[in-house]
This record gives structure tokens, C-alpha cells and sequence, in this order.
């Protein structure tokens, strides 16, 4: 037989208006969820200070289980139940009981009872109401056990019994021993049950005897431990093996009654909403606050994930904060890394970001446009298009504070459309301001004649210190000088000093000479360099550079020169000398001459390969022959031969 039973002894504990719940008039205990709930006397919203801040709020306590049918089943009698009771939920007149009789027989079974709420609760206690009026003194085996996944799976919260270890294998105690223990389900003796107006009660607190229980609102354990879509309540068979058959007949004919079932709790809100009330769809929604959403307020709107959703707490409240966008966006995302490398305090990123803003923050401009700094950057024009001139400008993008665009060479504007200072418009829309020629005058003054057509000879050849093949790659400007990137094709003669070899080398360029085209280099082409040393532009050795200045010339590559040049390499010295007469050849060589003994001039360029200061002499007075030949107007003569042996 199924007994009535009572609640611990740890109910004396329980509070009285959890006890007194089942005689409140319907208006104070939210009667139904369908209409409009419980308001609070407080004239302002629950959810916020008087000041607008931010506050922990609870939904309003209510009896879950009110007017929701339970359904009965029997362990034997599968197809034998009850799927729509209203007696046991209906409103609770204790002059004038409904009860539910479970049905006897032969075999008793197991009785289960089946409570769906409908949404998440968080459970403050479950009450049951027995229609007998006197304590039981038969044996009791009781279950309590709740669904967090609407009836899929099922896990125990309480078991009573008067025999804890022979019907469940547990110690019969009230008060979980560890935290470990807490979520946990206990047994106990639930005799004496508590006595009310028109029967016996049995009430079990969820949270009665949970160490953890004075710090709930930051135990998500406990948390989860209260939270219930179902409930079940089952009667298990107890064992009648000692009783006579007079006991069992009688057990059988004494049916289960119950008079009332609550279950007493909030909606599953979260602490951001003080009302839950059914939709348009008859679901149980909290009715959100502090910028959240969700069936139990456990995300957050759209555009305030600035931070990651939590619950509140009495000193956290805890709200969802709308991401920064500046007025540009109304969608964002949250993004847990960004969070974590702003210290923790913002996470958002916006999307879709209008008014031709870009940026996490909708902060910046987009390509194309810069800052209107007379608009606050909020205002849905503060980005401009940036109007460079398409001629003048590099690209269409410009400085996003200062708007200034990337202007061509001799190009200058904020939006690159006026030719600078010393430049013309010129006739090509690559180069649309040229330098301006600082009078042909002054050009043909300055440069040297270099730029008169030239005969490739061994005049030419020999002119100059260097003669290189070389294919320009390009240009950057670098204070008065430009420096040209080239790549050295062929080295046909260099000076005994210089350090001049294939491969990429740096060309350099004065801005002066450069601009009257002395020598006129362009990018992308191949020429003839033809020049002096670098020597006398005043560098110090580890700082030579090539240099191209007015007095080199730059001719334009042609394949037939190639030959004629290789020819010049290997021969110039030998073309040289047969130009002087037979006494001369054989007189220069006189190391015994006075001319030799009395030469006190003092020479800084040195072969590589001379062994004596004798030799050193003689080398350099072939050379400063050379160059006396070398600087006639016609092919060698017999003045040049004087000339040339007047220094010896």
C-alpha cells in the first residue's frame, strides 16, 4: 500500500509561505501564465535604480504546476493510465477537495506521476497533499526526479523511504555531507508529515541541506541543480514479505489519494527580467531586460555583444552593452580574441559599416574617402571622397586624417592637381608635369657637350674612364641626387681602381644634371655609359659611388656597337702606340734617361701589377700621354706626338 508521508525534519526550517502557498487566493500565487503576471508595487522598473542603472531582478514567484494537466501511469498496466488530471493542479479549496485515487488491484505496481511545465523553472520546492487526514504508519517509498530536457532523460532529486538502504542502497540523512555531494539526491524518513487543512502534506526544498545554498547566485552548479522542465513523482511497491494476507487485502483495497500538487519557482530568467508571461504561441517567455533575449534571457539582442553574455547577480547585474559603431552600423558581432587582447572590457566588432566607414568601430574611412574634420564622427557624412585629380594622383586612395592624395612626380595639391614649383604640364598622362628647361641657354652652358651627336671610335673609347653597358631598372630621388637602379650587362673598360662588375649596381645622378638631360637616363631602356671615376666627387673609399654627371654620356644602345667595342677592349693600347713614329716607340722605353733620373713628379694612381718606383714612373707617363692624344679634336698628328713627347 502507498502511504501518505511527511517532509523531513528539515522543514521546520522551510518557510511559512511555502506552506501556506496552497491557501492563497489565486491573484497572489500568478494563477495561470496566460494572463498578464504578477505586477510589483515598486513604481518603477524592478530592473533598474531610480537613476536608470542596471539591477539583479527575480520574475515572480509562482505555482508552476497550476492548471497544467499531469499525467499517471502504471508500470503494469502500461495502456492503463490517466493522460489528463486536473484534479491534483486545479485551485486548492480545502472545504472542498478534489482528489485522484489511484485505481487498486491484485498487482499495485508503480505509480508515476508526470508533471510538464512547459519551459525551464528554477525549482524552490514541490508539494504533495494527501487526501487522508491521519499520520501514516505504513511503509513509504517515494520518488522525486525532474527533466532539464523536456522528458528525454530524467535524473533524481529525492528519494523518501522508511527504508533508505534496503530501497535505494543510500544512508538515510537530510543535510548533503561535501559540495561534491550536493547535486546529489538524498533519502530520508519524511515521517512526521506536515498537517493542513484537509490533509497531510509532504514538501520537498530543492535547495534544504545544500552546503552551497547561501551563495546560489554564483554556484552554477546549484544552478543547474533547480533547473527543471519536468517533474516526476513516482510511488514505488513496497515490500510486503512480513505482512499476514489480512494486511495485504487490506493495503489493496486502501487506493493512492492525492488532493493537491505544487511546484513552487520562478521562470528561468537569468536575474534580467521580473515578469513571465505566455506568447502568441502559448510558450512561457521571460520578459527580457538589460538589453537581453531569449526564451530564459540567456543571450543577448542583436548589436549588444559588446561583452559576452552573463548572468546577474545581486552585485553584478551584469547587462549586455551595445557594440561602438560610431552611429555607422546597427549589426556586429562579438569576438571572444579581441576581448581578450582589449584586457576584457570590449569585444565587438561591427559589421557592415555605412557611410563609407570601415574599421572594427565603423573609426575609419573607407579607400576613396578621408575625413570631413568639421563633422563630429558620428554624423553619416563625416567620410568624403577623397577627389584626387585621375591624371595627377597615384591611385584614388588619400591620407584618411589630412586628405592629401599621392601625387606624381612634380605633381603637388591636396588633390594633386596643380603642377609644383619648376614643372610644366607636360603631354603624357604617365607624366603629367615635366620640369621645366631652365633656359636652353643655361642647359647648353652647363652640360657639357655630350649631347652632340657622337661617333663611336677609339677616341670616344678611350675618353673616359668607364665604359659600361648597362639597362636601367629605376629611379627614387634621394635630397639632390637621384639614385637609378641598373643592372651592368658588360664592362668594356673601367679605371685601374675602380670596383666596377656585372650584376645590379647603383647608379648616381645629380637633380641639377638630371634635369637639363645631362645625361638623359630612362627607366625600362639600355645604354652606353661613357664616364670619369667617381674619385673626385669627395667620397671617402668606403663611400665611392658610380657616378653619372653632366660630363657623361649616355647613348642609347645599338647591337652593332658590340663588336666595334669588344675590338676597342682588347686593342687600344696596341692602336695607340702605332700611331708614334719608330724613334719614339724606341726612346720611351730608355730607362737611362735624364728625362727619367730628373723626374721629381709626385703620382697618386699606382698599377696593380708594377714592382719598382722606376716602373711606377714610366707607367704614368704612358698614361698622361694617352690622355694628351686623347684630347685632340682630330685623329692623332704628328703635334700630338710632340705634345705627348714633351712629357716625357
Amino acid at each position: 500500500m502507498f502511504r501518505p508521508f511527511s517532509p523531513p525534519p528539515s522543514t521546520s526550517l522551510f518557510p511559512v509561505f511555502l506552506l501556506l502557498l496552497p491557501f492563497l487566493p489565486p491573484s497572489l500565487v500568478s494563477s495561470s501564465l496566460s494572463h498578464t503576471p504578477l505586477s510589483w508595487t515598486s513604481p518603477h522598473d524592478p530592473c533598474y535604480y531610480l537613476d536608470g542603472r542596471p539591477r539583479h531582478c527575480l520574475s515572480e514567484f509562482i505555482n508552476g504546476a497550476y492548471g497544467v494537466p499531469a499525467n499517471a501511469s502504471h508500470s503494469l498496466q502500461g495502456p492503463d493510465y490517466d493522460s489528463n488530471i486536473t484534479t491534483l493542479t486545479d485551485l486548492h479549496n480545502p472545504h472542498n477537495l478534489t482528489c485522484w485515487m489511484a485505481r487498486g488491484g491484485p498487482d499495485t505496481g508503480e505509480w508515476v506521476l508526470t508533471l510538464p511545465l512547459g519551459r525551464r523553472f528554477e525549482i524552490t520546492y514541490i508539494s504533495l497533499q494527501f487526501c487522508q487526514q491521519g499520520e501514516p504508519s505504513d511503509p513509504i517509498s517515494i520518488s522525486i526526479l525532474k527533466s532539464m530536457d523536456y522528458g528525454r532523460t530524467w535524473r533524481p532529486m529525492q528519494h523518501y523511504s522508511s527504508d533508505c538502504l534496503g530501497d535505494f542502497g543510500l544512508p538515510s540523512q537530510t543535510v548533503a555531507q561535501t559540495r561534491h555531494q550536493e547535486t546529489e539526491p538524498l533519502c530520508s524518513d519524511p515521517r512526521p508529515l506536515q498537517k493542513q487543512r484537509g490533509g497531510m502534506v509532504l514538501a520537498f526544498s530543492t535547495l534544504d541541506g545544500r552546503p552551497s545554498s547561501p551563495d546560489f547566485d554564483h554556484s552554477h552548479t546549484l544552478q543547474d541543480w533547480v533547473t527543471a522542465t519536468d517533474i516526476r513523482v513516482v510511488f514505488h511497491q513496497v515490500s510486503k514479505d512480513n505482512s499476514d494476507k489480512r494486511e495485504e487485502a487490506r493495503r489493496r483495497d486502501a487506493p493512492l489519494a492525492l488532493s493537491d500538487l505544487q511546484v513552487g519557482g520562478r521562470c528561468k530568467c537569468n536575474g534580467h527580467a521580473s515578469r513571465c508571461r505566455r506568447d502568441n504561441t502559448g510558450q512561457a517567455v521571460c520578459v527580457c531586460e538589460h538589453h537581453t533575449a531569449g526564451q530564459d534571457c540567456d543571450v543577448c539582442e542583436d548589436f549588444y555583444c559588446d561583452r559576452p553574455w552573463h548572468r546577474a547577480t545581486p552585485t553584478h547585474p551584469n547587462p549586455c552593452v551595445a557594440c561602438e559603431c560610431n552611429d555607422h552600423s546597427n549589426k556586429c558581432r562579438f569576438s571572444m580574441e579581441v576581448f581578450q587582447q582589449s584586457g576584457r572590457r570590449s569585444g565587438g566588432v561591427c559589421q557592415k559599416c555605412r557611410h563609407h566607414t570601415a574599421g572594427r568601430h565603423c573609426q575609419y574611412c573607407q579607400n576613396g574617402y578621408t575625413r570631413d574634420q568639421s563633422k563630429p564622427q558620428n554624423h553619416r557624412k563625416a567620410c568624403q571622397p577623397c577627389l584626387c585629380h585621375p591624371l595627377g594622383a597615384v591611385g584614388r586612395w588619400c591620407n584618411q586624417t589630412s586628405g592629401q592624395c599621392l601625387c606624381r612626380d612634380g605633381v603637388t595639391g591636396l588633390r594633386c592637381n596643380r603642377c609644383a614649383p619648376g614643372y610644366k604640364q607636360g603631354k603624357s598622362p604617365l607624366r603629367p608635369c615635366i620640369r621645366k628647361s631652365t633656359t636652353t641657354e643655361e642647359c647648353v652652358s652647363y652640360c657639357q657637350p655630350s649631347q652632340v651627336k657622337v661617333r663611336m671610335n677609339l677616341e670616344t673609347y678611350c675618353l673616359k674612364d668607364f665604359v659600361l653597358k648597362v639597362q636601367v631598372k629605376g629611379m627614387e630621388r634621394s635630397g639632390p641626387w637621384w639614385q637609378f637602379s641598373i643592372s651592368v650587362h658588360t664592362v668594356f673598360r673601367t679605371g685601374s681602381t675602380s670596383r666596377i662588375r656585372r650584376g645590379p649596381q647603383s647608379l648616381w645622378v645629380p637633380d641639377r644634371d638630371l634635369g637639363c638631360g645631362c645625361p638623359a637616363l630612362h627607366v625600362g631602356r639600355t645604354f652606353l655609359l661613357i664616364g670619369a671615376e667617381e674619385g673626385e666627387r669627395g667620397w671617402s673609399p668606403e663611400e665611392s659611388r658610380l657616378v653619372a654627371d653632366r660630363s657623361t654620356l649616355a647613348l642609347q644602345w645599338r647591337e652593332h656597337w658590340s663588336p666595334k667595342l669588344r675590338g676597342f677592349r682588347g686593342n687600344h693600347k696596341k692602336t695607340f702606340y702605332s700611331f708614334f713614329p719608330e724613334s719614339f716607340r724606341r726612346n720611351k722605353l730608355d730607362f737611362s734617361s735624364s728625362a727619367w733620373r730628373n723626374s721629381k713628379h709626385t703620382h697618386t694612381h699606382t698599377h696593380t701589377h708594377t714592382h719598382t718606383r722606376l716602373l711606377n714612373h714610366v707607367q704614368m707617363r704612358i698614361l698622361k700621354c694617352e690622355e694628351t692624344v686623347s684630347s685632340c679634336k682630330t685623329p692623332p698628328t704628328q703635334t700630338c706626338y710632340v705634345k705627348c713627347h714633351a712629357v716625357f
